[in-house]
């Protein structure tokens, strides 16, 4: 008689979380003897109705096909657990005999040092009870066949790994008298078998430890997002430098606009594989972008796109053209289910997929390093922008040192010739436009914007978009960090919290000295770290925390703030009292910004960081009103400037 099930069976449950029944492995129980095969069959269908059609009632299915309730729970939990294949278990669930695990022994071998009996399983509970073993010992594995390296051996023996993994057993505290150490070959065995199951697993370390060629990379290797179907199925994310030399306009500390050459700049874009649409991009400045620039192109695609006004009088859309989330109402907030990239580090980086998983709620496609073919969409819109744009600009530097594109556009010091870098955003805003009304051919023919409208209006339903809470705040540049409440009764220090070498607090939190030694968990964005939201850990809200002056006037990043206390500290970089920080680092980025790159790139990069932290109304603490009517004075004047070379 089966045993009844402890926990409680939820259909619905189930039902959301399993994919469709039609695409399940089955089974082939013809081996099996008559009455089995008859009973494999009858769960099989009753297996099928329960999932395939909500509206029938279990009971019914009981009765059509003479199934054991608990017979039929426990397959029916077991046909969506992952399969080691990388699947589901689906139909194969009902096969009888079917073992999930492996034998994991309980009871400890006996001290009998020369015998062989009762043995059976102990590598393996070794490795459950010292994890640290089998992390020693795949990395012996992984490292064997490397190629040499200083102080290092060619090809690791077997018994010299058998004796680390002897004195690291040692290291953890077993004695002589417990497995391994009291069996007659110390677990030489049961390592060389573990260590042969280990390279079996991965067919590329089975080659290379077998000596032969390194073998293709295999179509199904990985967990690779499915052919796309429909809009939101899969994006391509990349990011390009463009093949360009550009110039921005800056005030220095003196109030005189000067002429700054900059670094080349990188492109993030997210690409809609089914209809070829780009969703949404993002510039960022600087030698590489970083996890803070990904954050920012992921919020821009799942951000309704708006209009903007741009400084060149003839510059303009085409009509049709625009932004799916502009141009398709449906596409508002939309989510995607497959992300794929490459294994660049700000790609992989853990709040990158922290934000991809938690917000957005999809699956992630790293490829390996090196293969662009495998993101073949996004490439191919990269070489667009190339070869019908960036090379066709003033200051390009074309795809190669001995381009005949960059002989022709080089302008020989007169910074003037170069394109300026809100020109060339304007540009590419409209590039990015008219690429979506025409730039690519979609679905049938049609354009990315007519295939998405189509698509999206033909399957109404599908799209999954972010919950309403989220898309009010949404959070996507912002990250979290648990951190104690300081302070001291006894010298008179209030109670605050310490941030990037920075003190915050509040009215509430300095006049309470019960908070001291509580923890809290604040939200930041990267952009201004002026001023912090923190939460006690019952999830109720402390409120927003203000840094300690002078760090609270001017708006700054999380990095520019790292990078002042580095200055500070090796002594490049010194301070008068009460002075504003990120003025004196201004003031020492312009002694070196007219021949450096590097220091010209962080002088725009703040810049339009203060400014889009402007443009905010909930990001940090208000400027003063003089500091706000300047900047908006300044950049009044540089628009006017702007529009005059165009006339």
């Amino acid at each position: 008689m089966n045993a009844p099930s402890r926990d409680r069976f939820d259909r619905r449950e189930l039902l959301a979380g399993a994919p469709p029944v039609e695409l399940w492995p089955t089974v082939d129980p013809s081996h099996l003897p008559a009455d089995e095969q008859r009973q494999v069959q009858l769960l099989c269908q009753a297996l099928w109705d329960l999932f395939a059609d909500a509206e029938t009632p279990v009971a019914a299915i009981l009765r059509q096909y003479g199934v054991h309730r608990e017979t039929l729970y426990r397959a029916a939990r077991r046909c969506l657990d992952k399969h080691p294949d990388g699947g589901v278990y689906g139909f194969r669930a009902a096969m009888p005999y079917l073992r999930k695990k492996e034998y994991e022994r309980q009871t400890l071998v006996t001290p009998v040092p020369f015998e062989r009996v009762g043995c059976a399983g102990p590598f393996n509970q070794l490795l459950r009870v010292y994890p640290d073993l089998e992390k020693s010992i795949r990395l012996s594995v992984r490292d064997r066949n490397r190629g040499v390296r200083l102080g290092g051996q060619v090809r690791q023996p077997i018994g010299d790994i058998h004796r680390a993994f002897i004195k690291a057993c040692r290291d953890a505290g077993i004695t002589g008298d417990r497995y391994p150490l009291n069996t007659r070959h110390l677990g030489f065995r049961s390592l060389c078998t573990y260590i042969r199951r280990i390279v079996e697993k991965d067919f590329d370390m089975a080659v290379s430890h077998a000596g032969g060629k390194k073998a293709r990379r295999a179509a199904g290797a990985f967990e690779h997002a499915p052919a796309a179907t429909r809009p939101f199925e899969v994006v391509e994310f990349d990011g390009h430098k463009m093949d360009i030399r550009l110039t921005v306009r800056l005030v220095d500390p003196f109030g005189m606009e000067q002429t700054l050459q900059l670094h080349r700049i990188w492109i993030l874009v997210l690409l809609d594989i089914y209809t070829r649409a780009v969703i949404g991009y993002h510039i960022a400045l600087g030698k590489e972008y970083n996890k803070d620039d990904v954050a920012a192109a992921l919020q821009a695609a799942l951000t309704p796109a708006t209009p903007r006004a741009y400084i060149i009088p003839e510059l303009q859309v085409r009509e049709g053209g625009g932004f799916p989330s502009g141009v398709v109402p449906e596409t508002a907030f939309a989510c995607w289910d497959w992300f794929r990239m490459d294994g660049a580090k700000s790609h992989l980086a853990g709040d990158t997929i922290a934000r991809l998983n938690q917000i957005v709620g999809c699956w992630s496609d790293n490829g390996p390093p090196a293969t662009p073919n495998d993101r073949p969409y996004i490439e191919r819109f990269f070489h667009l922008i190339a070869r019908h744009f960036a090379h066709r600009l003033p200051g390009t530097v074309g795809s190669s040192p001995d381009s005949i594109e960059r002989a022709l556009s080089d302008p020989k010091g007169d910074l003037s010739l170069n394109v300026e870098l809100p020109e060339l955003e304007d540009m590419i805003h409209v590039l990015i436009s008219n690429y979506n009304a025409s730039g690519h051919p979609g679905v049938g023919g049609k354009t990315p914007l007519e295939a998405m409208a189509y698509s999206v209006r033909a399957r109404q339903g599908f799209l999954r978009t972010l919950p309403l809470p989220i898309r009010s705040n949404l959070c996507l540049m912002q990250e979290a960090r648990v951190v104690p409440i300081k302070g001291s009764t006894v010298n008179g220090i209030r109670p605050h919290i310490n941030f990037a070498y920075i003190k915050y607090t509040n009215p509430v939190l300095s006049s309470n000295a019960a908070l001291i030694g509580r923890k809290v968990r604040i939200y930041y964005d990267v952009r201004d770290i002026r001023a912090i939201k923190a939460f006690f850990e019952d999830g109720t809200e402390l409120g927003v925390l203000t840094a300690a002056r002078p760090w609270n006037i001017t708006p700054h990043s999380l990095r520019l703030r790292q990078e002042i206390h580095r200055l500070l500290a090796t002594g490049k970089l010194s301070l008068q009292a009460e002075e504003c920080p990120v003025s004196g680092w201004a003031r020492y980025k312009w002694r070196h910004a007219k021949g450096n790159r590097q220091a010209a790139n962080a002088l725009a990069k703040a810049q339009g960081n203060a400014a889009s932290v402007q443009q905010s109304p909930t990001q940090g603490p208000p400027m003063g009103r003089r500091s706000s009517r300047r900047l908006q004075k300044l950049a009044s004047q540089g628009r006017r400037r702007r529009r005059a070379r165009f006339r």
